[in-house]
């Protein structure tokens, strides 16, 4: 088989192909071939199974390497847009956790005045709740030495 550079130029001007090839543009399935010219010795190419015996019709042909280059770039464009993604999604990650962050330390914040209200509240309770009692246990002491005193006072008329 002998297909030369100038082949390689009259057949990519009908269509182009970018990466490895999987079938020609009129359907039929892709062969590899060996150039075997002075121009590309031993350099593997793709062809259209029927472009051997249709030699006026233009069917594809594209060379392996450069087949392969195109392959890589567009692997290493995919994957600079991933990358590119990638480092969005970081960002976004981050400025939600530095929100969640906030949002957080803004609820630790708020637990921490309502919890010293609260702690007020329960305080002026307890001092309140304190201050009947001693109320109270004067009333009752009161009260006692009342009882006491008239009980002594019954007595002490009695026994004169």
């Amino acid at each position: 088989m002998s297909i030369g550079s100038s082949a390689s130029s009259r057949y990519s001007q009908h269509r182009q192909f970018t990466g490895v090839p999987t079938k020609c543009w009129c359907g039929r399935k892709i062969i590899t071939y060996c150039s075997q010219t002075d121009e590309n010795p031993f350099r593997r190419f793709y062809r259209c199974e029927i472009a051997i015996q249709r030699k006026n019709e233009e069917h594809l042909f594209k060379w392996i390497d450069e087949a392969l280059l195109d392959e890589t770039r567009m692997v290493d464009a995919k994957l600079m847009k991933l990358v590119d993604e990638v480092k969005v999604l970081r960002n976004e990650m981050l400025s939600s956790f530095e929100l969640q962050k906030k949002r957080v330390l803004d609820m630790e914040e708020e637990m921490k005045e309502k919890t010293k209200e609260e702690m007020m509240m329960a305080n002026a309770t307890i001092e309140e709740i304190g201050r009947v009692m001693a109320r109270k246990s004067m009333e009752r002491a009161g009260i006692t030495l009342l009882v006491v005193g008239v009980i002594g006072w019954v007595c002490g008329k009695l026994m004169s």
